[in-house]
């Protein structure tokens, strides 16, 4: 197994970059809360596809997909926000799945072409302004919750428009 250390890197560089605000959370709740729901769907079919339901949302997908990976330690550190900052803390170990995962490079793509990357939609919502916290049940985005759902359930979604202009289109509507 080879390891995409350059993507694992830009990853974990693009996590450290993300400005916790909840006023730009909150900008931007409609566009989070579609990102949250991509986010779901997308994670549940690749844990389908890889056989990691356990744990899911948050399982180990890179390690499901290819057990023997590894990623520089150095590339985990300090990628879940503090908790005492007052924002929502990153759910313990997302930050690194998320490495982790790009750390695979192309190898999902080849594996699985019909499949969309996990964490994008994921690595957005935080980009507009903050996590979310893991609940029983749900995602709560701060100002709205997210039902989680079953993982079959969320597998058989049609995807959800993420890109900029539809994002932000979102956000207009008040």
């Amino acid at each position: 197994m080879v390891t995409d250390t350059a993507a694992a890197k830009s990853m974990a560089e693009r996590l450290r970059a993300v400005k916790w605000d909840g006023d730009a959370a909150f900008a931007h709740r409609n566009s989070r809360s579609q990102l949250a729901l991509e986010f779901l769907r997308r994670t549940a079919q690749w844990a389908v596809a890889v056989g990691a339901e356990e744990g899911w949302p948050v399982s180990d997908l890179a390690g499901a997909l290819e057990p023997e990976l590894t990623v520089a330690p150095e590339l985990l550190e300090g990628l879940d926000p503090d908790e005492t900052s007052g924002m929502y803390p990153v759910v313990p170990g997302l930050g690194a799945a998320m490495v982790r995962w790009a750390a695979l490079g192309d190898l999902p793509q080849q594996r699985f072409p019909q499949l969309a990357d996990p964490y994008e939609p994921l690595l957005q919502l935080f980009e507009r302004g903050g996590a979310f916290k893991h609940a029983p049940g749900e995602f709560d985005l701060g100002f709205s919750s997210i039902q989680r759902g079953s993982v079959t359930g969320r597998a058989a979604l049609e995807p959800l428009p993420i890109d900029t202009a539809s994002l932000d289109a979102l956000d207009q509507e008040r």
